[in-house]
């Protein structure tokens, strides 16, 4: 109501105005607790989704670097093999080239 302010009942008594101004506070303090409860149930919701979602991350993370690590081997077992297969063939080459001279 509009006329439910202390200022109007301070004229009818000093009490009634204190009471008054504690009632209009007490609303007040209910619409934003009303707003607000939901919100703070949403951010407590988006905490644990977000904890799951980095405990995911944190093992997906750690797959990767193990496949990486093994990708890495199976790269460096390549590598050694391909130079030991163009030694040969450089090998091979020469032999052959040997023999066309002989």
């Amino acid at each position: 109501m509009e006329t439910f302010t202390p200022e109007n009942i301070a004229t009818k008594s000093a009490a009634a105005a204190g009471v008054c101004d504690w009632i209009c506070n007490i609303t007040s303090y209910y619409d934003v607790f009303v707003s607000v409860e939901p919100k703070k149930l949403a951010v407590a919701e988006a905490k644990a989704t977000l904890a799951a979602a980095n405990e995911k991350k944190a093992e997906v993370d750690a797959l990767v670097a193990d496949l990486n690590a093994k990708l890495q081997v199976l790269l460096d077992q390549f590598a050694l093999v391909m130079k030991e297969k163009n030694d040969a063939m450089a090998a091979a080459e020469k032999c052959e080239r040997k023999m066309n001279l002989a």
